[in-house]
């Protein structure tokens, strides 16, 4: 069979974090985030939302070489967004929109994605979004449904022009909270961006044993779920590991990866076989001191295919025995 016309291959970025990776697997097995696509990030308040963006942003622009147009309607810390972006491996240059008004704003924002020097935009956040009829308007004046057409207009804007220029991403962070007089959760903007965005990938703090995966210096473990990947399988799930006022740490982040695919034992220290590396505590402050070699052998467990394998066959026939015994 072929299909015959002009077709264009799904660009993939290889970030280098593992579980990352092979969350937007496709049916042949092709691994990595894919680009010049429509991105969805969403989650509860504080999980992290604008932190992972940043990060991703980051390393999808350093891997092309190119620049960064950042919409924001928030309000953000420079120092911050510098850091997290150095920490990701950027070292090209960010515009910062900030227009009068909010539609101006992100008709600014596609105008320099049009541009050749940059591949990457982002919306921070669609929650704050504020429509002129809203935002001049008086209080109490009923303005519902005014947001998600703005966001229409734009999504569809949006996908045409990733459609006509190679490589161009546009990253939407959103906030999720609990449908009004119903069950579930729900976010802003409306639903057209929902079928639009061509990926959508849910945020969470992860939770272990009745409590929230965090540490004394103020990092934590974010699980991710790719709850929508037209260029792959959906409901994969990723974990990242994100140091406090750095962002994603690749480092770590392996070696959670690892821990969680049976490589690294977890206990009051940790282990690959009977090496110790030390607390959690301690392998925290290496990452603080910017001890990259050390993390190195967590790096080479995941790229050891072998072990990967056989730690997945192990695990899966762990879980057999478990159900067969219930």
């Amino acid at each position: 069979m072929k299909i015959l016309g002009s077709l264009s291959p799904v660009t993939r970025v290889i970030t280098g974090l593992h579980s990352f990776d092979r969350a937007f697997i496709n049916q042949v097995g092709a691994i990595g985030f894919p680009i010049g696509k429509g991105v969805e990030i969403f989650g509860q308040t504080h999980v992290g939302k604008s932190t992972i963006t940043y990060g991703l942003a980051g390393m999808v622009a350093q891997s092309l070489q190119k620049n960064i147009a950042l919409a924001d309607f928030e309000g953000f810390d420079p120092a911050f967004l510098t850091t997290v972006l150095q920490s990701s491996g950027f070292d090209g240059n960010v515009l910062c929109i900030q227009e009068d008004d909010d539609e101006t704003a992100l008709d600014t924002l596609l105008s320099s994605l049009r541009k050749p020097e940059y591949c990457v935009g982002i919306v921070d956040s669609v929650g704050a979004i504020s429509p002129v009829s809203e935002s001049e308007g008086e209080l109490g004046e009923a303005n519902m449904g005014r947001r998600a057409f703005l966001m229409a207009q734009f999504t569809r804007k949006g996908l045409k022009l990733l459609r006509s220029t190679e490589s161009k991403t546009i990253f939407m962070i959103n906030h999720a909270y609990p449908k009004i007089g119903g069950r579930g959760m729900t976010t802003p903007g409306g639903e057209v961006k929902n079928y639009i965005s061509t990926i959508r990938i849910q945020l969470k703090r992860k939770y272990i044993k009745g409590k929230y995966e965090e540490f004394p210096d103020g990092s934590y473990i974010i699980e991710g779920t790719v709850v929508k990947n037209r260029w792959g399988l959906k409901d994969k799930s990723f974990n990242l590991f994100v140091l406090a006022g750095h962002g994603i740490h690749t480092g770590l982040t392996a070696m959670y990866d690892a821990i969680n695919l049976g490589l690294v034992t977890r206990g009051r220290t940790m282990k690959i076989g009977d090496k110790s590396f030390g607390t959690m505590k301690e392998i925290v402050q290496k990452a603080h001191d910017g001890n990259t070699e050390f993390f190195a052998p967590f790096h080479a467990l995941l790229t050891n295919d072998t072990l990967i394998e056989e730690a997945t066959e192990s695990a899966y026939n762990e879980e057999n025995i478990e159900e067969e015994g219930e």
